[in-house]
């Protein structure tokens, strides 16, 4: 796998004025949401930082000096980022991906031999990079980065993918609010369905725009009690059909509408059929959109 350990700009915020010792930490002057988290760059992108006085930075457990914005690496791959507290506790600890440029992608629609095929608008800037053996990098509290890759090449590695983090915040505060209200105990959803790429896509007859090719959808269901590759019988009728997928539709449905201050976005219900349970579609696409119920 490509994941070098060269060091780069890293600081210490031993010093820094006008940061509260409460103050939260931020990358590109947007607040942390969960203490373990996820940020995307380009090679060589500046990346600006702020985190309460006193506290020290980690790029692959090492820290060099510096203030208030550091140069990505130049090399793609997955780098850990750790704010640690003088005591050496961890209050964020944050996936770095740095991003394989889409400008790599070849005249055949590959990129490392992986089929990305071509985008019909919007092309990405760049994609995650994973490698065999590290799928159990975090990206949240609740969800690893080999959740969302794409059902293609089973035995090609490295494979590219996308992830959303509007989508993964609504994803998070559903999953924390499902577990609250006791209707599961679920420690995440399973993820069906996350990044596609085009040619995928395409194969598949999935829409022309479709949110899966931008890391920015998710086909998901609770699977628990028990755990058996379709959804729990959320709705307590002894079935297992579309009324569940309905129940977690509407569950979510009422709970955006409610939090006024977590990304808006699609849902969508659907049943069984010759492959699949039923499952609910979350998307992070910054407006409301409805379907399927």
């Amino acid at each position: 796998m490509i994941k070098p350990f060269v060091l780069i700009s890293v600081w210490k915020f031993a010093g820094l004025t006008g940061l509260a010792a409460d103050a939260p930490v931020t990358l590109a002057g947007e607040e942390l949401p969960h203490d373990v988290w996820h940020y995307m760059a380009m090679p060589g992108d500046e990346v600006n930082f702020s985190a309460p006085s006193g506290v020290t930075v980690f790029l692959d457990d090492e820290a060099v000096q510096g203030a208030g914005q550091f140069d990505a690496p130049s090399t793609p791959g997955i780098y850990q980022l750790e704010f640690r507290k003088p005591s050496g506790s961890v209050i964020n600890d944050v996936s770095l991906f740095v991003l394989e440029p889409s400008k790599n992608i070849d005249s055949s629609g590959r990129l490392n031999g992986f089929r990305m095929g071509q985008y019909p608008q919007d092309q990405p800037k760049g994609f995650i990079r994973l490698d065999e053996g590290y799928g159990d990098i975090k990206v949240s509290p609740s969800f690893r980065i080999g959740q969302f890759l794409c059902k293609q090449q089973p035995d090609h590695w490295p494979k590219y993918l996308l992830i959303s983090t509007p989508n993964l915040e609504r994803l998070e505060y559903l999953l924390a609010s499902l577990n609250e209200d006791g209707v599961t105990d679920a420690d995440t959803f399973f993820v069906m369905s996350g990044y596609r790429s085009p040619f995928y896509n395409t194969a598949i007859g999935s829409a022309k725009l479709s949110r899966h090719m931008y890391g920015d959808a998710t086909d998901i269901y609770v699977d628990v009690a028990p755990r058996d590759g379709v959804m729990d019988d959320l709705n307590k009728d002894g079935a297992l059909n579309k009324e569940d997928a309905n129940f977690l539709y509407d569950y979510a449905e009422e709970l955006f509408a409610a939090a006024g201050d977590t990304p808006k976005g699609g849902l969508g219900s659907y049943g069984s059929n010759a492959v699949h349970g039923p499952f609910v579609h979350v998307d992070g696409r910054g407006r409301p959109a409805r379907w399927g119920r």
